[in-house]
């Protein structure tokens, strides 16, 4: 089963999420960020995000560091 996340909670990964609504068939993709929250959707009942792509931030991967 695909690992859910919870508005409101703390993204660990960055990436693409599919956002699922509950009662919903249409889902859809967003992207967020480490370190910031999980938005609220409107309807606010029985969402969840679920990661479907990670991604890493350029500034943090080891090809693209500059030469500090």
């Amino acid at each position: 089963m695909t690992e859910q996340h919870r508005l409101g909670e703390v993204v660990k990964t960055s990436g693409i999420y599919k956002v699922v609504r509950e009662g919903e068939n249409a889902a859809f993709e967003v992207t967020c960020v480490e370190g910031e929250h999980f938005s609220p959707t409107r309807s606010g009942k029985g969402a969840h995000y679920e990661l479907l792509h990670a991604a890493t931030h350029s500034h943090k991967h080891a090809e693209l560091r500059s030469g500090d």
